[in-house]
């Protein structure tokens, strides 16, 4: 029993090493690929001031109009934020990769119903009142205000 809880450490340590190791090698693959990205995006950023007009028929031979706006957008970024707290940042530089749009079959949301759209003008109507009275009003304010609510009044008579 004793061999095998020795085994089972030495395992458990070996593998903790293993996993040390591998992390930070990544760790410093990740921060030389981002940087790579972020001095190519400099760069097209450059040829985008000197070719204003016709960047992507300047870099057209070299990459995708997709990836000269991705780089774009990376030297955007990157000039307000560093990349790596950015999930953006770190997709734009492929570290990342894009998810599966989860498809959420959902019916679209129907339509306010009367009540509640009544309800919400009431509400909106009444601020704006408790703001400013009806005593506070001028005469051309209430004509306007008496015109704007014929059809309101016109409706609540066929009710």
């Amino acid at each position: 029993m004793e061999n095998i809880q020795i085994a089972l450490k030495s395992a458990i340590f070996d593998a903790h090493e293993k996993a040390e190791r591998t992390t930070l090698d990544v760790r410093g693959r990740i921060d030389q690929a981002i940087n790579n990205r972020v001095m190519c995006a400099s760069l097209v950023e450059k040829a985008k001031q000197l070719h204003k007009q016709d960047i992507a028929g300047y870099l057209g031979d070299v990459m995708s109009t997709e990836q000269i706006k991705a780089y774009l957008s990376l030297h955007d970024a990157s000039q307000k934020r560093g990349p790596h707290h950015d999930k953006r940042q770190l997709l734009l530089c492929g570290i990342l990769e894009q998810g599966e749009p989860t498809n959420i079959n959902s019916s679209p949301k129907p339509p306010p119903s009367m009540v509640s759209t009544a309800s919400n003008f009431c509400g909106r109507f009444n601020k704006v009142l408790e703001r400013r009275p009806i005593e506070d009003w001028n005469d051309g304010e209430r004509e306007q205000i008496k015109d704007v609510l014929k059809p309101v009044i016109e409706f609540y008579n066929n009710l």
